[in-house]
């Protein structure tokens, strides 16, 4: 068996064993309808254990989360369908937005091509960052009128060009919904990644998994922080906030220069962002910044040892504190 096939294999069964343990034991009603069954967590269609194996049709893929040109890894399976629509459709528009932020931000040995305004017209040119505020600027012939080019750079040594200039950004035609709904989407497979079917079965994770599958259907508001924490708190944990109740995904975002930290709040049943931002913030703190709020996030770390998919005693104590 190659590696890639040896590693949805592990997948499969680890979460198949779970679905079917939970089915046993009366936790989930749901007519499974193969001896191993997998549920794509994204459109709940169910699999079987050959599907694996690349065919024609829709079959088990492994998805990373978060995107793996943004340092993700490949942690669940997800339908041959849904990996290509909902993950390729979203995912670049997030891969996109942290490109566009890293040139912007010109961060040491960024190369990229920009436009010089000169004379109405635009020169093309490399630029480089050095890091301490300066750039290299790299001008070729064949990319530009030559007589426009000569003219640029004969004013340039004779400071007659300059000293500012206008380098006009890339349109990278990001769209800020997608964005959005790509970090939901990251969110929500790690969530699953952790726990599996424990709760996310429930009707009421359906808008959620719309949202995924359907980028034209509309983006419902989602609790995203950007920034407010550090690579070393990248993890999952609970929060006991009264009427927050929620699961609090903190992960990294990485490029060869830049590692931007974002955590974002998957609810549990009954709760809508909207709830839970306002009971969060109504007991917060003033920070003196308007319109911003601090708040105390009652929290308790995932359990890395707590055994969610074999251990019916552990996967009972967190049907429990969802259900209390």
């Amino acid at each position: 068996m190659g590696t890639k096939l040896d590693s949805r294999k592990k997948l499969f069964d680890k979460f198949s064993n779970q679905l079917h343990l939970l089915k046993e034991n009366g936790l989930i009603n749901i007519d499974l309808k193969f001896d191993k069954t997998y549920i794509c967590p994204i459109c709940l269609d169910q699999f079987q254990e050959k599907d694996i194996i690349s065919s024609s049709t829709n079959f088990l893929t492994e998805e990373d989360a978060p995107p793996a040109k943004l340092g993700g890894k490949r942690i669940v399976l997800t339908c041959k369908d849904c990996n290509s629509t909902a993950g390729h459709q979203i995912d670049n528009h997030l891969v996109n937005r942290i490109r566009e932020n890293d040139e912007n931000s010109f961060y040491k040995g960024t190369k990229q091509y920009r436009n010089i305004e000169f004379e109405g017209q635009n020169i093309t040119a490399e630029i480089t960052s050095n890091g301490d505020g300066t750039l290299r600027v790299f001008h070729k012939s064949k990319n530009n009128n030559p007589s426009l080019l000569d003219k640029f750079v004969y004013g340039i040594k004779n400071k007659t060009v300059g000293p500012l200039l206008n380098l006009e950004p890339k349109d990278y035609q990001v769209n800020s919904e997608r964005v959005n709904l790509a970090l939901l989407k990251t969110s929500y497979i790690i969530t699953f990644s952790k726990f599996g079917y424990i709760f996310l079965l429930d009707d009421f994770f359906n808008p959620i998994r719309s949202q995924i599958r359907d980028m034209n259907a509309g983006y419902e508001s989602h609790i995203f922080l950007s920034k407010q924490l550090e690579t070393n708190n990248s993890g999952s944990y609970y929060v006991m906030n009264t009427g927050a109740k929620s699961i609090f995904n903190v992960f990294t975002l990485s490029t060869e220069y830049s590692q931007t930290v974002i955590s974002s709040f998957i609810p549990m049943p009954n709760l809508t962002p909207e709830q839970i931002f306002e009971n969060l913030t109504k007991s917060g703190y003033s920070v003196n910044e308007p319109g911003k709020v601090g708040v105390n996030l009652d929290v308790r770390n995932y359990d890395p040892n707590a055994n969610l998919f074999n251990d019916i005693t552990e996967i009972k104590k967190i049907i429990n504190w969802v259900q209390k």
